[in-house]
């Protein structure tokens, strides 16, 4: 008899044991399934914000290629709806005359007309401003100037200068000085160019210039 129950507890005890084993199991395998899960979470969080991350980055370049289409057209606007004016030619004239002359051609490169213009030329011989003759304009209101009209400005100076200045004993530079708006009126636009006598070409050469006279006199 007492073999008998020793031998149910026995069995008891294994059947505990057993249903502990596999209680334990099923304890694991739940606690793979939700690790599993929580890596398939974790995954496509990540995954989430790389593409968040990836929005975020079109998004600023979109931005930034927008902001630089804008500063693109603008500058475009800016080229083609305004007058350019500039210097053509400036030469001697009238070279055997009593009063020999430096005739400077000035033209509206632009497609729109210049307005408001004024325009002033200077002669300058060893570092000296040529005094001007009697009734002689340096600064000459032009008003409107179309595109491509070739408009000139003379400079008088008496033989002995001439004669000095073509031989090579005396330097001469001539400063031309150009302010003028365009049709808005909103800006004011400046051109200054600077050239010098060249004896050995018998012709005028360029030596420097702006386009930002800062409203100061450059002579």
């Amino acid at each position: 008899m007492k073999e008998e129950e020793r031998k149910d507890g026995q069995s008891a005890d294994g059947e505990q044991a057993a249903d502990l084993a596999r209680e334990l199991d099923r304890e694991r395998k739940l606690e793979q399934r939700e690790r599993s899960q929580l890596v398939r979470v974790g995954r496509a969080i990540r995954v989430a914000d790389f593409m968040a991350l990836l929005m975020v980055l079109a998004t600023g370049f979109s931005a930034y290629a927008t902001w630089r289409t804008a500063q693109v057209t603008r500058m475009v606007f800016a080229v083609s709806d305004r007058p350019f004016m500039g210097v053509g030619s400036v030469a001697f004239e009238q070279r055997q005359s009593p009063s020999p002359r430096v005739a400077v051609n000035f033209t509206n490169f632009g497609r729109i007309p210049a307005l408001g213009a004024l325009v002033s030329v200077h002669s300058i011989v060893d570092g000296k401003i040529v005094k001007n003759a009697d009734g002689e304009m340096t600064t000459m209101d032009t008003g409107i100037l179309s595109p491509g009209v070739p408009h000139y400005f003379y400079s008088y100076l008496t033989p002995d200068v001439y004669q000095a200045v073509v031989s090579g004993n005396s330097k001469m530079q001539v400063h031309i000085r150009i302010v003028y708006k365009g049709p808005a009126q909103a800006e004011q636009f400046c051109y200054f160019e600077r050239v010098f006598y060249d004896q050995h070409s018998a012709t005028f050469r360029a030596g420097g210039g702006s386009d930002h006279c800062g409203g100061q006199e450059v002579f």
